[in-house]
């Protein structure tokens, strides 16, 4: 719960007040261009001056509060901060108006006071400097100015204030003087972790009856290409997963071998693997593997472990092909899962997990770094499934989107619509059924 500033603005500047008294944003040109950021900073949301900042009143005084106060410019633009997803658009009696935009590396930012509601819906992206509000005086506010939080992994950033000199005046679109971990230069690839070949498409990996590893190449489009075998041998291993663990944007593969030792192979220039490591062991016990997101908002991707007793587990992954970053353990139950596939289905920068349960209903968890929001069904009928894989954008609609196949052998596309939901599957085709393993 947000506690709200007390301090005063003697006065408040005329266009606040009638736009909120007609409901009428004014029409407002800014000297920022908005752009899709690619290098990781942040601006300066707002113009005016610093009256208060996280647990500091900027008067020799600490006071509880999490925010950035920038006051006395009402009736002017409010800015994104960043790149990022409009993920509330609201009211309350503290806040006033007030919106939320997610961006990746875990963090969100707040704006607040605002005079009407946002100019963009819950869903929409936006990019840094595109005008999102107005400076106004809703809610617990005793003058016009906007109340900027930011917050990450679900903890308030207190490092912002880093950012803010008291009682010194900003101007918006301005950059802040200040590096933001994880806040990367560059947002992951919907296909990276999947593009086997290089040609910018997702495509899929099986393992045949006969133990052959294969490649099925997609065609951009929801398909998938004729199989070409890699290699053979492939029988007993389990966890096949696609990641792109060093971070080069080229697919990589974890699987674990019978002996239980996780093993990793890094993706070439072209199809196959150009490097191979034996990363650890006692994971063939484990009952679900997946990766191809970045779960702990690092900007890295990371792995995600079942184990037998059901506990799941974020292994951090270093951005050079290993698991040698933290370990945070996320919660027990997860052995009534029967597949699990990771991937950021609602287009956040941060990993989410699409779970079917042996019940038969199909679930979605919202990633929140290394933790996840409580599941939301999303559809039932999913307990025939023999095959369930993804996490990627296999249709090249931006989107990410599931592969699953049913107890008769047909694959299906299931594409993503970006908020964690799924659309109607789409037939890719029949005589699936002797594959053992699907990734």
């Amino acid at each position: 719960m947000k506690r709200m500033s007390r301090w005063r603005v003697t006065c408040v500047a005329l266009a606040v007040t009638v736009a909120v008294l007609i409901g009428v944003i004014p029409s407002i040109t800014t000297a920022t261009p908005a752009s899709a950021a690619t290098d990781g900073q942040m601006i300066y949301p707002a113009s005016g001056t610093i009256q208060s900042k996280v647990g500091d009143g900027c008067r020799s005084n600490t006071r509880v509060h999490d925010g950035i106060d920038i006051s006395g410019q009402g009736g002017t633009p409010i800015l994104a901060a960043y790149d990022g997803v409009i993920r509330t658009r609201a009211w309350s009696n503290g806040y006033g108006n007030y919106v939320d935009i997610e961006h990746i590396g875990g963090y969100v930012t707040r704006y607040a006071h605002m005079v009407s509601p946002g100019l963009a819906a819950p869903g929409t992206r936006v990019v840094r400097g595109q005008q999102i509000g107005v400076v106004g005086s809703t809610g617990n506010s005793t003058g016009a100015h906007l109340h900027f939080e930011v917050w990450r992994n679900g903890s308030v950033y207190s490092a912002i204030n880093q950012g803010f000199v008291c009682l010194s005046t900003v101007t918006r679109g301005k950059p802040l003087p200040l590096t933001f971990p994880g806040l990367r230069t560059t947002p992951l690839s919907p296909v990276s972790s999947a593009d086997f070949n290089g040609d910018g498409k997702a495509d899929l990996l099986g393992v045949a009856a006969d133990s052959d590893l294969q490649f099925l190449a997609g065609n951009g489009g929801g398909g998938l290409l004729p199989a070409s075998v890699m290699t053979s041998g492939w029988g007993l291993y389990r966890h096949l997963t696609h990641t792109d663990l060093n971070a080069d944007g080229r697919a990589d593969m974890l699987a674990v071998r019978g002996d239980g030792l996780l093993e990793y192979y890094a993706g070439g220039s072209g199809i196959g693997f150009d490097r191979y490591d034996r990363l650890e062991l006692g994971w063939y016990d484990m009952l679900h593997v997946t990766s191809g997101a970045d779960f702990s908002g690092d900007g890295l991707q990371d792995v995600l472990g079942a184990s037998k007793s059901g506990v799941l587990t974020v292994y951090s992954g270093n951005g050079s092909g290993a698991l040698s970053g933290p370990r945070t353990t996320v919660g027990s139950g997860w052995d009534t899962i029967k597949f699990l596939a990771g991937g950021d289905f609602d287009g956040d920068g941060i990993g989410d997990i699409m779970a079917v349960a042996k019940d038969g209903n199909l679930y979605f968890y919202r990633g929140l770094g290394n933790r996840f929001s409580a599941r939301v069904g999303v559809g039932s009928g999913w307990g025939a499934f023999t095959a369930f894989t993804g996490g990627v954008d296999y249709n090249g609609d931006g989107r990410v989107d599931i592969i699953g196949r049913d107890g008769a052998g047909n694959l299906y596309l299931y594409p993503g619509d970006g908020t964690g939901r799924l659309k109607s599957r789409i037939l890719i085709g029949s005589g699936w059924g002797g594959y053992l393993q699907l990734e």
